[in-house]
């Protein structure tokens, strides 16, 4: 339990041009601001007017949040999108609820649909040290730092609530979390890191463009054309 407890009493190791390599990397502009903490500040001492993001593993993830929550998140997206379906709070609630993990919160697989996930990389190495700071311009919306006093007993919501079709195909093809390819997010519309802006990603069948339905089977994506 000691490596869930040790927010507080772990430093960040990345150097300035770490960080500014990583942000040119992953599209995050200079109006952010990004700054590398100093070698004694834990992620919990974030200044004011900036947020913490995490630089490794699944790409960002924000102070609070454990890789592995954000990860479901990213997971849920991607299944909703090829669907045709918004991926929404309600909905993702129906097959997630925060949850703590030690002094990180994550999102756990709900008690009433558990269907969605067949199972998840576990090994994640090294990420409680790579953290930087950045403003809080880069968020829609007021970041705040929660305790982790209060109990977490927010209720799923009911199956009548959403819509049924939608659950009826996203639970067919139980599928494994793991990292996606850049590439695929962008075609999903989920990232916009592509380096030719008038000409974005597509697949091909017989010389034409298609639209595509993923299903995950273990490690495998196939893929289905209409």
């Amino acid at each position: 339990m000691g490596a869930r407890k040790d927010l507080a009493v772990t430093f960040s190791r990345l150097t300035q041009e770490e960080v500014e390599a990583f942000c040119l990397e992953w599209g995050i502009g200079l109006r952010f601001k990004s700054v590398a903490p100093g070698c004694d500040t834990s992620i919990d001492r974030c200044p004011p007017g900036s947020v913490a993001l995490y630089c490794q593993y699944y790409h960002v993830s924000f102070g609070q949040i454990h890789p592995h929550g954000l990860a479901r998140v990213l997971h849920f997206e991607v299944l909703c999108r090829p669907s045709r379906y918004d991926p929404t709070l309600l909905s993702f609630c129906r097959f997630f609820r925060l949850a703590k993990n030690g002094d990180w919160f994550t999102f756990e697989t709900s008690q009433i649909d558990t269907c969605l996930v067949s199972s998840m990389v576990t090994t994640l190495g090294s990420w409680k040290d790579q953290f930087f700071w950045v403003s809080d311009e880069i968020v829609p919306f007021k970041m705040v730092w929660r305790h982790l006093d209060p109990v977490l007993n927010e209720p799923e919501p009911s199956a009548l609530e959403i819509n049924t079709r939608f659950l009826e195909i996203i639970r067919e093809y139980p599928s494994r979390v793991r990292p996606f390819p850049e590439h695929l997010l962008v075609l999903l519309g989920i990232s916009n890191l592509w380096d030719r802006p008038n000409r974005g990603p597509v697949l091909m069948k017989d010389g034409q463009g298609m639209h595509l339905n993923l299903h995950f089977f273990g490690n495998k994506v196939v893929v289905d054309f209409t």
